[in-house]
């Protein structure tokens, strides 16, 4: 009985520290201190991808589009996690996560730059924290002058209790208001890190087709959020406007490619025990192939070619051009060979539409 007190104790304290600290934001100090705690439960939850090829391209696309946000209240952290969910979403106090489902949907480094610069949104808006005030206010302001203590701040056992709030909201995601808010970021940050916008409505359209899927998830898409199609509308409209300005913009989706050549992809059925049962592949489309033709050849299921079409953001129906580089998938062996794209150089690609390829 004294444990759950002290528990309801320190969730009444962060609450007034919500309610008491100015009128849509927490202290830096605050934010910073939840999300250090809340992110030990996210790494023991899901656990760190173990790939640093991949690891260190998401860090660096991530600090590119970060340069681009001027006054940043807080260091800020990017982790890549050894989950299959289609998912990114960031923690108060500038911890942004993606997971190695969801860089196994996007399709160009543009839209990995405005997925994460959507996130970053959400954590220099304080969404978060203003979610949390909506949420629990009204209790606050009876009680929660009650909880300012030293003690609360000092209780574990009571941050786990605020923590473990905090993650479960943040995996479920915002309303409206805070997913339109952030995807206007997203794109004009990424934009002005010179990447082509329109990655944000190519990566919406691709969940789409994911969670007709099923089995799938990404916080944006929950009921609670827009509907899939007026976004991607959004997104479209908002691009335009970026593109009116002519800045020198680009997909980078070769070297998007290449960075994600040979990640896992699949549910492990333990982690760290069995390896998720495939890998992506890059491959060529020859002459004549199709989805189905493509999937029964690497994998010997025809069947996975719906699955391989909607990682690709297309139809399983559509025709393939000879020359384009898809991803497949391949079933993980100890030796498997992969093929790696070379990058070309950032004078080789066209400005203006993304890299020369098709959208």
């Amino acid at each position: 009985m004294a444990a759950l007190k002290k528990n309801i104790t320190l969730v009444l304290w962060f609450a007034a520290v919500v309610l008491f600290s100015g009128a849509t934001t927490a202290h830096s100090a605050d934010e910073e201190e939840i999300g250090r705690e809340t992110d030990i439960q996210i790494v023991k939850r899901f656990g760190l991808y173990d790939n640093p090829k991949v690891t260190e391209y998401v860090e660096r696309v991530a600090r590119r589009t970060l340069d681009k946000i001027s006054d940043r209240e807080f260091e800020f952290h990017f982790k890549t996690l050894d989950d299959d969910m289609v998912n990114a979403f960031a923690l108060p106090g500038g911890y942004i996560y993606v997971t190695r489902g969801l860089l196994a949907t996007l399709d160009s480094e543009a839209a990995l730059a405005c997925v994460i610069g959507h996130e970053i949104g959400h954590v220099i808006g304080h969404h978060s924290i203003r979610q949390a005030k909506k949420s629990i206010g009204s209790l606050l302001l009876s009680l929660g002058a009650m909880a300012v203590s030293k003690e609360a701040r000092d209780n574990a056992a009571a941050w786990i209790t605020v923590t473990t709030s905090i993650s479960q909201q943040t995996l479920a995601g915002y309303g409206r208001e805070f997913e339109i808010e952030s995807d206007q970021i997203g794109m004009i940050t990424a934009h002005e890190a010179g990447y082509n916008p329109v990655g944000m409505s190519g990566f919406l359209r691709t969940l789409q087709r994911m969670e007709q899927l099923g089995g799938r998830t990404y916080h944006g898409f929950m009921a609670s959020h827009p509907d899939t199609i007026s976004r991607i509308i959004e997104s479209e409209q908002k691009s335009e406007l970026l593109l009116l300005r002519k800045d020198e913009v680009r997909l980078y989706r070769d070297r998007y490619l290449s960075a994600i050549a040979g990640m896992d992809y699949g549910k492990a059925e333990r982690r760290g025990q069995t390896s998720p049962p495939y890998k992506i592949r890059i491959h060529t489309v020859k002459e004549g192939e199709t989805f189905l033709s493509i999937a029964e050849q690497s994998v010997g299921d025809g069947g996975k070619g719906i699955e391989i079409a909607a990682l690709n953001n297309m139809d399983v129906t559509e025709h393939l051009t000879p020359g384009k580089k898809i991803k497949t998938l391949v079933k993980s062996e100890p030796k498997d060979k992969y093929i790696i794209l070379n990058e070309r150089s950032e004078d080789e690609i066209s400005p203006g539409t993304g890299d020369g390829e098709s959208q």
